[in-house]
């Protein structure tokens, strides 16, 4: 993508059509996001941006995943361009990284710049149904207060400063993150994040639903321990 109207328009494009699918109205979604309906309109075709709270909101709405925004509007939003099953690459000894969704480079990176300012970089070569793994940058804004919104949504959140000062804020407490440091907390609790500094932040997020949150419980529960370290008589775990 070569600029942000570029991103919107296929970010918009992905909107509609959920939307539509749906059957719902842009006066319904709008109402859901607490937004205008002109708003919607927009940023439906590609001349305007949602920011993160509102973004996290109609994704929610919609039943979509946030990953599959970044996606070209001709590629279904439930099917990848590449293989489904990753051991493509152990079957064919011709099949390179790259065309099987495994290696992503730098330079092709989805992206999606927020109205509020951050700019989100997928750091997976394809959708990730139940999880985000982004690159967020923060654009240098020296003395800047905290965002007015706090983002809430379902999941778990991992992340990890690889440049500059990031603030955050998760429901309470606040604290400032520099290089090297990292933060995990429940998306549920409200929260918020923003560069007040004069130089660029680089912040790598993991965004884990419930849904794969839960399993992990499941498993863990049922003696997980013993088929991670590979020591039970069979398992999948034990061939990694």
């Amino acid at each position: 993508m070569s600029n942000a109207d570029d991103e919107w328009s296929i970010v918009g494009e992905r909107i509609r059509l959920a939307r539509e699918s749906l059957g719902m109205s842009v006066r319904e979604l709008s109402r859901r996001v607490d937004v205008s309906a002109s708003h919607v309109s927009q940023v439906e075709r590609g001349l305007a941006s949602f920011s993160v709270r509102a973004l996290y909101t109609v994704v929610s709405e919609l039943g979509i995943s946030m990953d599959s925004l970044f996606e070209d509007s001709a590629v279904d939003a439930d099917q990848s361009p590449f293989p489904d099953d990753d051991a493509v690459v152990a079957r064919s000894k011709d099949t390179s990284l790259e065309e099987a969704g495994i290696v992503l480079r730098h330079a092709d990176r989805p992206t999606i710049s927020l109205s509020s300012g951050p700019r989100w970089e997928r750091l997976t070569a394809k959708p990730e149904s139940n999880a985000e793994f982004i690159d967020v940058i923060y654009a240098p804004a020296p003395g800047a207060e905290p965002p007015a919104d706090f983002v809430r949504h379902d999941g778990r959140e991992y992340g990890v400063i690889i440049r500059g000062e990031l603030n955050v804020q998760v429901g309470f407490g606040t604290a400032v993150l520099g290089v090297g440091d990292s933060i995990s907390f429940d998306s549920s609790i409200p929260h918020r994040f923003w560069n007040s500094s004069d130089d660029e932040v680089h912040a790598i997020w993991f965004v884990l639903d419930n849904h794969l949150d839960e399993m992990r419980q499941q498993f863990s529960s049922v003696g997980a321990t013993n088929h991670l370290h590979g020591s039970s008589e069979r398992g999948p775990a034990s061939e990694r």
